[in-house]
Formats: structure tokens, C-alpha cells, sequence
């Protein structure tokens, strides 16, 4: 069973950074907002063959790791280091205030389709 992991600006302030930078849900936004979870949680995703971090669809609000074994790596694998299972949550702990800076810097660059 493929697993898909969703991300919503309104978990980084959406009101505040959408509604003053006129950025539609679903769109350039989010898609960096996802691009940057994903780029992040490479090194928390487990890894043997490297095939589950490899086989990824990234959208504007969801990442979805596309391999039949992804749900059973996201919920029972024991890890090793940083990898193992609840990766996406492993990363926004860690990493959030950085995340949202760089969100925050993207929107602000691309406010008049920079």
C-alpha cells in the first residue's frame, strides 16, 4: 500500500503569509512547501535499497511514497540513526522553523511572479 503524506500551508501560518501574498491554495506555494518536506526528509526516510525514498510523487499538499511496503516502513520500522519510522514527523520537529523561513522567503521572491 502506497503511502501519501499530506502538508497544508495552514500548518505555517497560512492566513497570515496567503492572504498577504495572494497565493492560491494548491499552488506554487504549497508545491515549494512540499518540495522542501520531501528535500528535508531524505536522510529520516529508512533506507536499504534506497527504492522507498526513490519512488516518490511530490505535489502541491501531499508527498506520496509510491511503494507497496511504504505504510508498513512508516508505522513498524525499528531505525537506524535519524531513519526509521514517522519520518515526516522526525523532520518537522527538528526542522519546522527552518522550513517555514524558507517558505516565508520563497513567497516574498515570487510575490510579482519573480
Amino acid at each position: 500500500m502506497a503511502l501519501t503524506l499530506k502538508y497544508e500551508l495552514k500548518d505555517f501560518n497560512e492566513n497570515k503569509i496567503v492572504n498577504k501574498y495572494n497565493m492560491q491554495k494548491n499552488g506554487n506555494a504549497q508545491l515549494f512547501l512540499s518540495n522542501e518536506c520531501f528535500r528535508r526528509m531524505d536522510k529520516y526516510v529508512p533506507k536499504d535499497t534506497g527504492l522507498l525514498k526513490s519512488t516518490v510523487t511530490v505535489r502541491p499538499g501531499s508527498i506520496t511514497y509510491e511503494q507497496q511496503y511504504a505504510h508498513r516502513q512508516y508505522t513498524t520500522n525499528k531505525g537506524k540513526g535519524l531513519r526509521g519510522k514517522y519520518w515526516d514527523k522526525k523532520m518537522v520537529s527538528a526542522e519546522k522553523p527552518m522550513i517555514v523561513k524558507d517558505v516565508e522567503k520563497y513567497i516574498k521572491e515570487h510575490k510579482n511572479g519573480k
